[in-house]
């Protein structure tokens, strides 16, 4: 189902990307964020963190036995990726697990899942209130 956020926003966004132009699909594997400055009508200023956050981002135990692990619960938390990501009060991207949706939520950074592929665009389209969102872009099993 496509929603259309309806409200503007100030403040930092974060947009997933791995070529600093596209919005990423998986937050885990990207290889950086986009941070945007917001005034909630246009862009202030734009930086570039890359993603240190996350062990899939360096190719590490990316494996069938850390999946497994994944699946019983161990190191499942995203607790590096919302503490670089804390000034942030949102991310944009294309495709996410359940589990990154919840753990974000959680820590009050809002999960804004689009597939508008240029970062920046969504950016403004987002605080204008016209970013279409897809909810079918949540993966609910595993292998996301």
């Amino acid at each position: 189902m496509l929603n259309e956020v309806n409200s503007r926003f100030s403040g930092r966004i974060a947009v997933a990307t791995n070529d600093n132009i596209l919005v990423a699909g998986h937050v885990g594997r990207c290889k950086a964020f986009l941070i945007y400055e917001t005034d909630g009508s246009k862009i202030i200023s734009k930086e570039i963190r890359e993603n240190s956050y996350t062990h899939h981002s360096q190719n590490q135990d990316h494996t069938e036995e850390h999946h497994r692990k994944h699946g019983e619960g161990q190191g499942h938390g995203h607790q590096n990726l919302v503490e670089g990501l804390k000034d942030c009060g949102s991310i944009i991207f294309n495709h996410g697990g359940w589990r990154l949706i919840e753990d974000l939520k959680a820590h009050n950074i809002m999960p804004i899942l689009t597939n508008e592929e240029i970062a920046e665009n969504a950016v403004l389209k987002y605080i204008k209130g016209d970013l279409v969102i897809s909810d079918e872009n949540v993966c609910r099993g595993h292998q996301h």
